[in-house]
């Protein structure tokens, strides 16, 4: 038997270490297996406590949407490819009034109010394209009655794209929908009370125009005859006084237009040139009264022909200029066109106009409100000078309406400038001006400074060599240094009469030409201020012709080629030429007519009378539209041409123009022109639509007649006869 105790010793001590060895090593192992496995323990409880914290937020997160589907308010459900009902919320059972096991699995389509068209919700209509969403409002029944709701329906896609359900969202919009409705009850109502105050004012301002063509006609008739001294005085101011109303109705009307927002913009050929010369002229009467001067000038750098609105452009400009001649008691006023700059992309110019006066100037807190409605620079009780307050308001509104701006820029006791900038596009580029005055020397007598600096820059322009001078002895004294080649000098200066000052100059330059600068109502006094009364004869001797103010650049120039050029008529010619030319009156054009007036009102009837007879036309009156019918028919003399009333008893001048037209023979091609009271903004398109060729507003000017009878003369309309008879009316 084996012994530990009968071995040596050091076996002993071997065998025991082994097995010590052999201890430790297993008790290691054991140790680090225990290790591995608390290490594994801890591992899985962490991850344990993972999915405990992960399933908690699930579970939150789950209810907190669940919270948000109750709480929001809308409605939500699902369909399934087969349209039945996969989900609803609370919301959706509370509004119709059903339990979701008992809308689960089948259709559901809401009961709708009677008239309400039907519509499937969670149809697949409109989804299968870009953004796959459809939006539509409709009204349905609920357990609180008829509501409105705003539904949204969308693809719900699995994580392959392929259409799995469809969910829609219902949001009830019945607060929205009464608000809306009651906006849109609102604004019904203000549109009929903007229509109604349309009619009032096209009303009134009809009654008003109609007694105003009376007063108005009835006292350039009676300026006509001789008068007193006081009674001519009692007639103008009865004519300024009626003018004055006449703009202040105007102002009213074209307010009314801008506060509807009817504006409309026609944009046209624009002779800027023509625009700016012609509102001077309707001008100048009132300004030369008040002893001012009004000129235009137009750089040679503007186009020759814009497109724009030509109506527009001189309404703001009557606006501007006839505020700055109200405003101003000493100096002048002058209108200024200048190209800002050209865009050659696109032919478009930007075209500067001032309106620069010597008046009184506006205070600096004024320059703030200037354009507001109804603001006026001196708002006291005291002010001097009378007006709506709207013209300048009109005028920003139209600018704004056609792209510009409008500014303004004024010193006190210095005068004030009013610039318009509008974006046109050019038709024809400007030309350069040819100088067809190099050479000439030519004197200008400058007591009358702005309008003596507007002709030298005209006349340097086309080359001229141009001398001012302020008085008769600097006249002298400049002719005496270098001789000159036309003098030019108002018909009454300050130093007296500019026969007088001609008379001076020729002792000293014989060969000297004379152009006088007049007044439109100066040439009548020719013969007396050179002291002859009655012998025009003595006129042609001492001046070689005249230009009357306010002078158009293209006239200055024409007279003084004709007087400087190679070919230019002898002294005593021209100036008869020029005498006729100028004297030449618009009835002249028209060949006398036959016309047939329609008008109800016996003034306005007898006033346009007798500016028609006195134009050498014969007239016949017509009260209402079936004595027009009977007039054509009865008359052994046809009518050339009808002036048409608008309203009158029985029968109104549409109705009649209609049945002219629908006439069988050459009476239905007669020129049809309404005259007429009516001045809105689309009395005129009306008239036109009605079968009408032309129109007239009360109260009419005698030259503005006069120059549609001359543009009717001796035509047809071709409203009536076919076209090609007319056109060879026409011809004929």
């Amino acid at each position: 038997m084996f012994s530990l105790f009968n071995e040596p010793a050091p076996l002993v001590l071997l065998a025991l270490a082994t097995v010590l060895f052999l201890g430790v090593e297993a008790w290691r192992r054991a140790a680090a297996r225990a290790e591995t496995h608390r290490t594994e323990a801890a591992r899985a409880e962490a991850e344990l406590e993972t999915l405990r914290d992960q399933n908690w937020e699930l579970a939150e997160r789950e209810e907190r949407y669940r919270d948000l589907v109750k709480t929001q308010g809308d409605i939500i459900l699902r369909k399934d490819l087969m349209g039945r009902v996969t989900y609803v919320n609370d919301v959706f059972c509370a509004t119709f009034g059903k339990e979701a096991t008992q809308i689960l699995g089948l259709p559901f389509a809401p009961d709708l109010p009677e008239g309400e068209t039907p519509r499937m919700l969670g149809s697949f209509s409109g989804l299968a394209v870009p953004p796959y969403r459809v939006r539509f409002d409709q009204r349905v029944l609920t357990v609180a009655g008829p509501r409105w709701f705003a539904w949204e329906e969308f693809a719900v896609r699995d994580d392959e794209g392929r259409l799995k359900e469809i969910q829609t969202v219902g949001r009830d919009i019945t607060d929205h929908k009464a608000v809306e409705e009651k906006l849109t009850g609102t604004l019904d109502e203000a549109q009929a009370a903007n229509r109604a105050k349309g009619l009032f004012l096209a009303a009134m301002s009809h009654e008003i125009r109609t007694p105003m063509n009376g007063v108005l006609g009835m006292t350039n008739l009676l300026l006509d005859t001789k008068l007193t001294p006081a009674q001519r005085s009692y007639a103008e101011a009865v004519k300024h006084s009626g003018e004055a109303l006449l703009s202040i109705i105007n102002d009213i009307l074209d307010y009314s237009k801008i506060e509807a927002g009817k504006i409309d913009i026609a944009e046209g050929p624009l002779d800027l040139r023509g625009t700016l010369e012609s509102v001077c002229e309707l001008l100048s009467p009132k300004a030369f009264e008040r002893g001012l001067e009004i000129i235009a000038e137009v750089e040679p750098q503007v186009p020759l022909r814009l497109s724009g609105d030509e109506t527009r452009i001189r309404q703001v400009l009557i606006n501007l200029a006839g505020n700055a001649v109200k405003f101003t008691e000493k100096g002048g006023v002058i209108l200024r066109a200048r190209l800002d700059s050209y865009s050659y992309t696109d032919d478009k110019a930007n075209i500067v106009i001032e309106v620069e006066d010597t008046g009184i100037g506006i205070e600096a807190d004024a320059l703030e409100v200037i354009f507001d409605e109804f603001a006026q620079a001196d708002q006291t009780l005291a002010r001097r000078f009378e007006g709506t307050g709207l013209g300048l308001a009109i005028s920003r509104h139209l600018v704004t309406a056609m792209n510009g701006t409008i500014e303004v820029e004024s010193t006190v006791g210095r005068g004030s400038l009013f610039r318009v900038s509008l974006p046109l596009a050019a038709v024809e580029p400007a030309m350069p001006r040819r100088a067809s005055l190099n050479g000439q020397r030519i004197i200008i007598l400058e007591d009358r400074p702005i309008l003596a600096a507007s002709l030298a820059r005209s006349a340097r322009l086309a080359g001229a060599d141009v001398r001012l001078v302020p008085t008769g002895e600097a006249l002298i004294a400049a002719l005496e240094q270098e001789p000159a080649d036309v003098l030019m000098c108002p018909i009454d200066t300050a130093e007296g009469p500019g026969a007088a000052l001609v008379a001076r100059a020729r002792a000293f330059a014989p060969g000297i030409d004379a152009l006088v600068l007049l007044r439109p109502q100066d040439r009548d006094r020719l013969p007396a201020l050179i002291g002859q009364e009655g012998n025009p004869a003595m006129f042609q001797r001492i001046f070689d012709g005249y230009l009357v103010r306010p002078v158009r650049a293209s006239s200055l120039l024409a007279r003084l080629e004709a007087l400087t050029g190679d070919g230019a008529t002898p002294r005593a010619e021209q100036s008869r030429a020029s005498e006729q030319t100028e004297k030449k009156r618009p009835e002249a054009w028209s060949a006398r007519l036959n016309v047939l007036v329609a008008e109800d009102n016996e003034i306005n009837a007898l006033l346009t009378r007798t500016l028609l007879e006195r134009d050498g036309h014969t007239v016949r009156i017509a009260r209402n539209g079936q004595e027009v019918l009977d007039a054509l028919d009865e008359a052994d003399t046809p009518a050339d041409l009808v002036l048409m009333d608008l309203h009158m008893p029985g029968m109104d001048g549409f109705e009649a123009t209609r049945r002219i037209r629908a006439l069988s023979d050459d009476r239905s091609s007669i020129p049809v022109i309404a005259l007429t009271a009516n001045a809105m903004a689309d009395d005129r398109q009306t008239c036109l639509t009605a079968g009408m060729d032309d129109y007239l507003s009360k109260p009419v000017a005698p030259d503005a007649l006069a120059r549609m009878l001359a543009e009717w003369s001796n035509r047809r309309s071709d409203l009536g006869l076919a076209p090609a008879d007319a056109a060879r009316a026409n011809l004929a």
